[in-house]
C-alpha cells in the first residue's frame, strides 16, 4: 500500500512539474516574442528598379523569406526628408512640417537646412515613432535618420549617433550589433539605422552606372554579413525613401521668370520652386510674371494654392505652405548656380515616374513568408510600426494599420 500511495504521489508531482514546464515555456515563448527587437533600415535612394536590374543576392533573400511590396510610393517632393519623416510619423509632409529638402517658414522667417529641427523643434510638426516609443517605455536606438535628433517634447532616443555623413557603413552595422549583444534591461527594442551610399553613387554617376552596381553590391554584403551575425530573433524593415532617375542638366533658367525680392521669397528646392509672397501685391506681380510663359514651355509646370493637385496632399494652411509651386518635369531641373553636375536626382512628382518608386521588405517573427503585396505610400509604415511595438494609437495620423495589417501573422 505505501508504494501504491508513493506512486500515486510522484504521478502527481510528476504531472504539476509538467503543468509548470508547459507554463514556463509558454511564458518564455510571450516573453520572446514581446523582446524581438524591431529593425528599420533605410537605404537612401535604393530604386524599386535595382532589385530586378542589379539583383542584390541577401536582398532578395530577406524578400524571398518574408514580405515584399511590388513598389513603395514615395510622398511628394520625393526628397530624402520629407520621406523619411512621413515614414516614421505617418503624415504627410504639410502634416509633419518638412516640405522639402528646401523651403521656407513664415512664422520663423528662415529658410529651412537640413537637420534644423534639432536647433529648433517648430520645423517638425508631428511626433516621430521612436520619440511615442520612449513615452511607452520601450528603449529605442538610432543609427542616423533624418531630423533623429529633433527635441520632440523633450524626449530623444536613448541611443542616438550624431550624424556624419562619411562614417563607413560596417560601422553603422557593427554598432547595432552592439546594441543587439547588450543585457536585456539596456537593449533596444527598436532600432532605426540609415545608409546613403547607394544615393550618392546614383546622384554621381545615375543609375544605370557601375558605380550604383558597385554601392549595391558593398551594402548587400554588408547586410548579409549582418545578419548571419544576428544570434537572436529579430524583425526588420528594409525600406528606402524614394528612386532615382537620369538628368540631362539642362537647367532651367527659372531667374528669367521670377525676380526675387524682400516680398517674394524663392526657395530653390532643384525640382520645385517654392514661392512665398509676403503680401498681395507680391502675390499678384508674381502671378503676372508666370502668365508671361510661353504656352508650348514643358519644363515645368506651375500651381498656385488651393489647386495644387491633390495627391500632393498640400491642403494644410501651416507657415511652411507655399503660395506657387513651380514643378519641374524630368529630366529638367531648375539652375541652382551649383559647379557641381548631377548625373541623376528625385524629388519630381512620384506620379511622373517609376524611377522614383521605393522598397519595402519585411521579415522576422511578426510577418509572413512569402508574401508579396501591392504598392502603397510610405504613410502606412508607421501605423505597422505601432502595431508590432504595441503602442496605442491616440493621435490623428494619414497612415492606416489596414493596409498591411495583412502582412503580419
Amino acid at each position: 500500500m505505501d508504494v501504491l500511495i508513493n506512486i500515486s504521489q510522484n504521478k502527481t508531482k510528476i504531472s504539476i512539474m509538467n503543468r509548470v514546464f508547459i507554463l514556463t515555456l509558454l511564458f518564455l515563448c510571450k516573453l520572446s516574442h514581446a523582446d524581438t527587437p524591431l529593425i528599420l533600415l533605410s537605404i537612401d535612394g535604393f530604386s524599386n528598379q535595382y532589385l530586378s536590374k542589379y539583383k542584390p543576392k541577401n536582398i532578395l533573400s530577406l524578400a524571398s523569406n518574408g514580405v515584399l511590396a511590388d513598389a513603395l510610393k514615395p510622398v511628394f517632393p520625393s526628397k530624402t526628408f520629407p520621406n523619411h519623416l512621413s515614414i516614421i510619423t505617418g503624415r504627410y509632409p504639410a502634416e509633419h512640417g518638412i516640405v522639402h529638402n528646401k523651403f521656407y517658414h513664415r512664422e520663423l522667417n528662415k529658410k529651412y537646412y537640413l537637420g534644423g529641427a534639432a536647433d529648433n523643434s517648430l520645423w517638425l510638426t508631428a511626433k516621430p515613432i521612436w520619440a511615442l516609443a520612449e513615452q511607452n517605455n520601450i528603449t529605442t536606438a538610432i543609427y542616423f535618420w533624418p531630423e533623429s535628433h529633433a527635441d520632440v517634447d523633450g524626449i530623444s532616443a536613448t541611443y542616438n549617433m550624431p550624424y556624419i555623413h562619411e562614417t563607413p557603413n560596417k560601422q553603422r552595422f557593427d554598432k547595432i550589433l552592439k546594441w543587439l549583444a547588450l543585457p536585456l534591461n539596456q537593449r533596444p527594442k527598436f532600432i532605426m539605422g540609415y545608409f546613403s551610399t547607394i544615393d550618392s553613387a546614383g546622384h554621381s554617376y545615375g543609375p544605370n552606372s557601375l558605380q550604383v552596381e558597385t554601392a549595391i553590391n558593398e551594402f548587400d554584403l554588408l547586410l548579409g554579413e549582418f545578419l548571419d551575425k544576428i544570434k537572436q530573433p529579430i524583425n526588420i524593415i528594409l525600406v528606402s525613401d524614394h528612386g532615382m532617375t537620369a538628368i540631362n542638366n539642362n537647367k532651367i533658367k527659372w531667374q528669367e521668370y521670377i525676380t526675387e525680392n524682400e516680398n517674394l521669397v524663392v526657395s530653390n528646392g532643384e525640382t520645385q520652386l517654392y514661392l512665398y509672397a509676403k503680401d498681395i501685391n507680391a502675390l499678384n506681380d508674381v502671378r503676372s510674371q508666370l502668365s508671361k510663359i510661353p504656352k508650348n514651355e514643358n519644363k515645368f509646370k506651375f500651381y498656385e494654392k488651393g489647386n495644387f493637385p491633390n495627391h500632393w496632399q498640400f491642403v494644410k494652411n501651416s507657415p511652411a505652405m507655399p503660395d506657387i509651386v513651380l514643378n519641374a518635369i524630368p529630366p529638367y531641373t531648375f539652375d541652382d548656380q551649383e559647379k557641381y553636375r548631377k548625373k541623376a536626382t528625385h524629388g519630381y512628382d512620384p506620379k511622373l515616374t517609376q524611377d522614383l518608386d521605393a522598397i519595402f521588405i519585411a521579415n522576422g517573427p511578426a510577418f509572413k513568408k512569402g508574401l508579396q503585396v501591392k504598392s502603397f505610400e510610405n504613410i502606412h509604415i508607421f501605423p505597422l510600426l505601432e502595431k508590432i511595438l504595441n503602442i496605442s494609437n491616440e493621435h490623428t495620423i494619414d497612415g492606416r494599420l489596414s493596409v498591411l495589417l495583412p502582412i503580419l501573422k
